[in-house]
């Protein structure tokens, strides 16, 4: 490998580069319903913080002929995920080849008192419904939190299955911080692997993760601030124009409907 072990992205594409020599990169929509005989290197990446990071991760994982799966929020207080803006992220992921599912969240549901399962089935079709596609797998967030939802729907497995988490070597970077070092030291290791990729974590090399999270933050916030200046000024044309407006509006209601 070239680049130095660390959270960058050129790290993660020496670990590509390294994976591809030895194995089947499959995504999870591949493995879910039974695991294959072959060798593979399974890659997943829960979206937490802000779907752009994922866009630019996806963007790599595409130039180097990868695809994976990418799980987005609904209830994320970072972002949202039924804006047009996120949607049409999660649309251009699709389109790079990535599979895409949600990442469900059964503690929005418990913290309302209400029940994760049907929940959890509602944001399914909400999900399906904003983006136009298809969900093919589901994958929990937190769920060491919180508990793993077992029968939400057969034909949209969790990417926490036992099959995937027990049954084979399943390593994860939460928290910014790896259980058992890098995934690159298990790569050659094992005949399969699952390993878990939180693109925000990758986007800003040579931080700590507390800086790495607060640039995340004003990244996000100048987001807003731009949404907001436009809205600032959609607001200026319209007062500019209210009276005419007015008139029109008055016109159209006194207008008989045509049939």
């Amino acid at each position: 490998m070239n680049a130095p072990c660390g959270y960058s992205l050129p790290h993660y594409r020496d670990i590509l580069r390294t994976a591809k020599a030895r194995y089947w990169l499959p995504r999870v929509q591949d493995v879910a319903f039974g695991l294959p005989e072959r060798d593979f290197f399974l890659v997943r990446h829960d979206v937490d913080l802000t779907p752009w990071a994922a866009l630019r991760m996806a963007e790599l994982e595409h130039a180097e002929g990868v695809c994976t799966t990418y799980y987005f929020r609904l209830h994320a207080p970072f972002y949202n995920g039924l804006d047009a803006a996120v949607i049409e992220v999660v649309r251009a992921i699709a389109d790079l080849g990535h599979e895409v599912g949600l990442h469900y969240e059964p503690g929005h549901f418990l913290a309302l008192g209400q029940d994760p399962v049907e929940g959890t089935r509602r944001d399914i079709a909400t999900f399906e419904a904003a983006t136009g596609l298809r969900t093919r797998t589901i994958a929990q967030h937190q769920p060491a939190q919180g508990p793993l939802l077992e029968a939400i729907d057969p034909d949209r497995p969790c990417a926490y299955q036992a099959e995937l988490v027990r049954a084979i070597p399943y390593f994860g970077d939460s928290g910014h911080h790896w259980r058992e070092g890098c995934i690159c030291t298990k790569l050659g290791v094992h005949r399969r692997l699952h390993t878990l990729i939180h693109p925000h974590a990758w986007v800003y090399p040579d931080r700590p993760w507390q800086e790495l999270l607060r640039a995340h933050a004003a990244d996000l916030g100048a987001r807003i601030t731009a949404e907001m200046e436009r809205y600032i000024a959609e607001v200026e044309r319209y007062l500019a124009r209210r009276a005419e407006l007015d008139r029109a509006r008055e016109a159209r209601y006194r207008t008989p409907p045509t049939v």
